[in-house]
């Protein structure tokens, strides 16, 4: 070739190279080792000549190169592990291809088997003429530099066993870097007929000194350091970690049959304990309270986590039933309406009758109706209506001692009174001079007083003035106003001598009344007054003293004392009931 003919293809080269300079993008960030391990260097390189004759290599040489050639060729023998340059992505995967190919062999694209990645910065390497069946990757799969891809062979277009390597930017370029390339895509391109570095790219990840941080494990943090490499260094342990992850929870039993719980929260702290609480025991056991009367009674439940006896019933008004409802510990006290069961002992006033007013020393005759509205029998004999003094204590004021069963008890019962029976106590009394006079008679059972709906009344009588004695003379020896009148004979309630009497039931004098009945009063039938027992039964019986003097008889009030009819003061009783006087043969 003549000088100018050299001097011509120079030129070319130049122009090739600035156009190469011109079109070339700026240095790119991923560069490569070496793709296999052995230490050989560069066959035949990429042509840089674009199109013309013959071919220029990196160096702007016509040597290691050949026209048209797109890659650059590294004679590595049979089988030799073809390595990943870079880490980056296997996009395209071809085998199937003989080991052995020729010039021209279309078989995968005249490359034979092969596999293909993508780099970080958009740049892609291809593998060419590999091994049929030897290539460990597959498509999609992440593969870090150094890594092996497959082995090496002479398939497709290739007429020697060697290794292929092309790597393209949008366009095939030449890996070298020279005076017709520029940029290259090794670590360490070597020499002009060495071998690329076998060392990986070390990318600058962060700057000297600089921190990173991040969390890590329950709300903790962690730091890592750039060192001088401008490598990120280790990340520290996890710091300032919670006691908990959020959204975890936690319970503990609590007192006897309860539980709490608590959860974490988003700050990886616990949250407080709920409330202590827990299920009732199977079979709500049943426990005594220790409150009184109905109240006692309770069943176990699970009260704030806690065993606790519960009572089953609330305090309620007092009935007449043997309970304690208002569970204050008497039963039946100050109850007056019978409840749904009767209690053992009850019993209701029906009738009463007694002296409103009395002279000092008087005596008259009071009694009364008592039902028994218990579940148990009255026993006879020790069933008495015993006297309580409203003031003061000991005997009452009104006692006759010849007249009552005991200073303290005004009757007693000769008869058993079943339940639903009724039986009228009678007894007398006497007015005294002065002392106290109102009295409390109540039911008496075995000892134990009744205490309900009406087991009690009180007599009062209002003391009147002594009678004067009969004009003319002196009072006689059994001067005074007593049962039996003045003047020493026997006189009843009218006045009139016992053998001319006429019995009556007795009436209450009520407001109003002046005495004028028909007939005076009288102990109901089956009472027995001067003895102080009383009958349970209703068996026919003469009248005893009158409670009452007709202001109309004989003698008028100069005669005797002004005797008024009887008002008793009965507890639950709704009034004193009046009766008709009847006459009585």
């Amino acid at each position: 070739m003549s000088r100018a003919g050299v001097g011509l293809r120079l030129l070319l080269a130049v122009v090739a190279g600035l156009v190469v300079v011109a079109s070339a993008p700026d240095a790119l960030a991923v560069k490569h080792r070496r793709p296999f391990a052995p230490y050989i260097g560069l066959g035949y390189g990429f042509d840089n000549n674009f199109g013309a004759a013959g071919c220029l290599n990196y160096a702007c040489a016509g040597s290691k190169c050949y026209d048209g050639h797109t890659g650059s060729d590294f004679p590595v023998g049979l089988g030799t592990e073809v390595l990943a340059g870079a880490p980056g992505v296997v996009v395209a995967v071809n085998q199937g291809c003989a080991d052995y190919g020729y010039f021209g062999n279309p078989c995968g694209g005249r490359c034979g088997n092969y596999v293909r990645l993508q780099h970080a910065d958009g740049t892609r390497t291809l593998f060419c003429h590999m091994k049929n069946g030897s290539i460990v990757v597959s498509v999609n799969q992440s593969v870090g530099c150094g890594q092996k891809l497959g082995l090496s062979a002479s398939s497709g277009s290739s007429t020697g066993y060697h290794l292929h390597f092309g790597w393209t930017s949008g366009s095939t370029r030449d890996s070298f870097s020279g005076g017709c390339a520029t940029g290259g895509a090794w670590v360490n391109q070597g020499s002009y007929s060495g071998a690329p570095g076998a060392d990986c790219e070390v990318q600058c990840q962060c700057s000297p000194g600089q921190t990173q941080s991040q969390g890590c494990g329950r709300c903790g943090t962690q730091t890592r350091t750039c060192g001088g490499n401008c490598q990120w260094g280790g990340w520290s342990g996890c710091n300032g970690q919670g006691p908990c992850s959020p959204g975890q929870s936690e319970s503990r039993g609590c007192c006897d049959c309860g539980s709490q719980a608590r959860t974490c929260a988003g700050n990886c702290q616990w949250g407080g304990w709920s409330g202590c609480a827990g299920p009732n025991p199977a079979g709500a056991p049943a426990c005594d309270t220790g409150g009184l009367g109905d109240c006692a009674a309770g069943v176990t439940r699970c009260v704030s986590g806690c065993l606790t006896c519960v009572s089953t019933r609330e305090p309620s008004p007092e009935l007449c039933d043997g309970r304690d409802n208002d569970c204050d510990g008497p039963t039946d006290e100050g109850a007056t309406e019978l409840g749904a069961t009767p209690p053992p002992f009850g019993a209701e006033l029906v009738d009463l009758s007694a002296p409103a007013a009395l002279a000092p020393g008087e005596v008259a005759s009071v009694w009364a109706r008592f039902k028994n509205v218990g579940a148990t029998a009255w026993p006879a004999g020790a069933t008495w209506l015993g006297a309580t003094p409203l003031e003061g204590a000991g005997a009452s004021g009104l006692w006759v001692a010849d007249g009552w069963s005991a200073w303290d008890a005004a009757s007693v019962v000769a008869s058993a009174v079943p339940p639903g029976g009724e039986t009228v106590v009678s007894f007398p009394i006497a007015m005294p001079d002065g002392a106290p006079a109102a009295t409390r008679f109540g039911l008496v059972v075995d000892g134990a007083p009744v205490t309900c709906p009406s087991p009690a009344f009180e007599v009062a009588p209002v003391a009147l003035a002594a009678a004067p004695p009969p004009s003319g003379g002196k009072p006689s020896s059994g001067g005074g106003a007593d049962a039996t009148g003045s003047g020493g004979g026997s006189v009843d309630a009218t006045g009139s001598s016992p053998d001319t009497a006429v019995a009556a039931d007795t009436e209450p004098m009520l407001s109003g009344d002046d005495g004028e009945t028909a007939a005076g009063d009288d102990v109901p039938a089956g009472d027995d007054a001067a003895s102080g027992v009383s009958d349970g039964g209703d068996s026919a019986a003469g009248g005893g003293a009158s409670a009452r003097r007709d202001s109309g008889c004989a003698g008028g009030p100069a005669g005797g004392a002004l005797w008024l009819g009887a008002l008793a003061v009965g507890l639950g009783l709704a009034g004193t009931r009046r009766r008709r006087a009847s006459a009585r043969a």
